[in-house]
């Protein structure tokens, strides 16, 4: 956002979150797509979702049905941020860009690669 423009109220931050990240799996483009990304980088970041959407698929799986899933995913995810955010917290001036560090810090140093997600435990 500019300088010069106000933040969104906490209403049309919630929308935004809802339209844009929650509600967005719903288009059901995000399966090609990362269809096509494993295809193009199979050890990038989630570079084993596309082989793991394709065997979903041919097991009859629908794409409506991923889509449900993933949006499931999404909002758990946007809860446990807005959560984490308030408790235990962040020092407003260190939350600026922090997306920028997320793919670096995964645990596992494979930046999300094939095999950097972890296995449950027995």
């Amino acid at each position: 956002m500019d300088d010069f423009e106000e933040y969104p109220s906490r209403e049309e931050f919630l929308d935004l979150l809802w339209r844009e990240i929650i509600n967005s799996p719903m288009q059901e483009e995000w399966i090609e797509n990362s269809i096509d990304a494993s295809q193009e980088e199979p050890n990038g970041p989630f570079g084993d979702v596309g082989p793991a959407l394709k065997r979903l698929l041919s097991l009859g799986a629908s794409r409506r049905d991923l889509s449900l899933l993933y949006r499931m995913a999404s909002y758990e995810a946007v809860f446990s941020t807005l959560y984490k955010m308030d408790d235990p917290g962040i020092d407003p001036n260190e939350a600026a860009m922090l997306f920028e560090d997320l793919l670096m810090s995964d645990p596992s140093g494979l930046e999300a690669g094939p095999g950097s997600a972890p296995v449950k435990n027995a």
